[in-house]
């Protein structure tokens, strides 16, 4: 049985969603700046990460060739498999 119970406290408490409940998107590289950051080349996402067309909310992108690992709190658009945009990225990796 799958438990929803703490990304659903997390929710009601305004808190940030755990990131394993965050959508990630992983492809080759990136290019632009912590405003909008591009990830392209051979980009596959988490299942149930929308995969073409845009997106709100938070997103976790990796950049393997990088290596790079950023948080973005404000969406983008998924172009799988040659890029993703998100927007109000931070390093976390």
């Amino acid at each position: 049985m799958i438990s929803f119970l703490p990304a659903t406290v997390a929710l009601l408490l305004g808190l940030p969603a755990p990131l394993q409940d965050i959508p990630t998107y992983t492809c080759d590289t990136v290019r632009g700046d912590p405003g909008v950051s591009v990830l392209f080349g051979n980009c596959h996402a988490s299942p149930g990460a929308v995969t073409n067309g845009p997106f709100a909310g938070e997103a976790i992108g990796v950049a393997v060739q990088v290596p790079l690992k950023i948080k973005c709190v404000s969406g983008g658009t998924a172009a799988l498999p040659d890029e993703v945009t998100l927007q109000d990225c931070v390093q976390i990796g």
